[in-house]
């Protein structure tokens, strides 16, 4: 007899953790990736840490800090903007910012989940394992 998993919400990174990438990101850039992926990275880990109280993709506030269950919202409405058309507010932020902004917000979201894809760590990131 097989049992089910049972289902357990996404939980973020420690802050430490965020915030370190951040601050490496800010200084160091992430590797040749345009400013405007810098960007987006950034933006979505402030967003994350609660350095900012705007959300980078629906542009909403919470007004309470983010959990790992708004991280993964945040990075499906990402997705969307990406990658499906079916809400026009979501395609407007990808028009407005660009692609690169709103790719690096999925990833980054990704990342601050601990999910396997998104960021990649850079080599000389002091949290590196």
């Amino acid at each position: 007899m097989s049992t089910a998993q049972e289902w357990t919400p996404p939980e973020l990174r420690p802050q430490d953790e965020l915030k370190a990438m951040t601050e490496y990101v800010t200084e160091h850039g992430y590797g040749g990736e345009s400013k405007t992926y810098v960007r987006g990275i950034v933006t979505a880990l402030n967003w994350v840490t609660g350095e900012t109280s705007i959300s980078p993709i629906t542009r909403t506030s919470l007004g309470r800090p983010v959990t790992g269950m708004d991280v993964s919202s945040e990075h499906g409405r990402a997705y969307e903007a990406l990658y499906a058309t079916s809400d026009p507010g979501l395609w407007k932020v990808t028009q407005e910012e660009g692609q690169d902004y709103t790719l690096a917000v999925e990833h980054t979201l990704a990342w601050a989940t601990g999910g396997d894809v998104g960021l990649v760590v850079p080599a000389d990131w002091p949290w590196r394992q």
